[in-house]
């Protein structure tokens, strides 16, 4: 079987890394492709190449332009299955559809997106979606966000995210973690860094809160940092490969999303053996629930409050951790894969 993935860029995001975890299993049952708008190389894309994964870029510099349809139309033919993840790669392979020869997947993985909302697009949704053989969603809460929005249910299939949870629970073994806070994402507006910037202000002043990833908002957010006077006590690292190293040496993960499709780094920080701290949105509440801790999104002192619980509190800090661990082994990639595999065949 040939798979083409399709993705407009490998910059580092959830749907990114959970494509560098499933795309070298496939590879054992498979002859897989990865297509990208933009290219960049990283850690992400080296992990591929390495597993044998052959990875073709259209290198534009625009993924918005919808000129790209013409591009891909000689590049998809000749796939069993061509599989398409995020905007706007959504929509450019649904015009682009007349060319691909096998099945057409799109895989949904977030729970709400700016296009939402406007009545005006919801034609035009209905179409795109339409043009695909199967949409499958990442979580039962993402399938439903979908359906409502079409107003019919485009999206039957849920599998849920995944990740090597051997690697991380192996790259934290033996970590000594400090009084440290962190948070791996992209500066969007989806996942509010903002509000854990506030929440500083209401934690121990020994405490240091650490950033991995980059992103529009970074500067925005460092100036926000600078304002409230807390800069001192804050590292904006940047994208960085070496994710589980950050999260191992940290007491306690955070993910303040205003929303997500299922949450892939709190199940990363659960790998790890240590607590997430989440805000109780769909996409993360399921996952962290009844693990880890939630607060109302939006909410730094809420945040601070429960952040503090866990630092303060020895036995809630082990027990949390321990929940963790074992709701991250839920999550493994291999499941995921079967799981793709099942739809690919169906």
């Amino acid at each position: 079987m040939k798979v083409l993935h399709i993705i407009p860029s490998m910059e580092i995001g959830g749907a990114q890394r959970l494509l560098s975890d499933l795309l070298p299993l496939q590879m054992k049952q498979a002859d897989v492709t990865l297509l990208v708008f933009k290219s960049v190389n990283n850690a992400l894309v080296n992990k591929l190449v390495e597993a044998g994964v052959k990875v073709i870029s259209l290198e534009v510099n625009n993924v918005y332009n919808p000129l790209i349809i013409f591009k891909l139309k000689k590049y998809i033919k000749g796939y069993d299955v061509v599989h398409v993840h995020l905007f706007p790669a959504l929509y450019w392979l649904a015009f682009a559809s007349g060319s691909v020869e096998g099945k057409l997947i799109f895989t949904e993985h977030s729970t709400s997106n700016s296009r939402r909302g406007k009545r005006w697009l919801l034609p035009l949704e209905r179409l795109v979606y339409g043009k695909y053989s199967e949409v499958v969603s990442i979580s039962p809460q993402t399938r439903t966000a979908l359906n409502l929005w079409l107003g019919r249910e485009c999206s039957r299939e849920v599998i849920l995210n995944g990740i090597c949870v051997e690697a991380f629970a192996g790259a934290a073994s033996g970590v000594q973690s400090s009084d440290s806070i962190v948070m791996v994402s992209r500066f969007a507006p989806s996942k509010d860094q903002e509000t854990v910037i506030r929440a500083m202000r209401y934690i121990d002043a020994d405490v240091r809160l650490k950033f991995v990833g980059d992103g529009p908002l970074m500067a925005k957010n460092i100036e926000l940092a600078e304002s409230l006077g807390l800069l001192h006590r804050i590292d904006f690292i940047g994208a960085a490969d070496d994710v589980a190293r950050y999260i191992a040496e940290a007491k306690v993960g955070v993910q303040s999303s205003h929303w997500e499709g299922f949450g892939l780094t709190a199940v990363e920080i659960m790998a790890c053996g240590r607590p997430v701290v989440a805000s109780d949105v769909p996409g993360l509440k399921q996952v962290v629930q009844d693990a880890g801790l939630l607060f109302k999104a939006g909410d730094p002192e809420e945040l601070a409050r429960t952040v503090n619980s866990l630092l303060e509190d020895e036995q809630l800090y082990l027990q949390t951790a321990r929940s963790c661990a074992e709701r991250a082994a839920e999550y493994d990639i291999k499941k995921t894969a079967e799981g793709y595999w099942r739809v690919y065949n169906g």
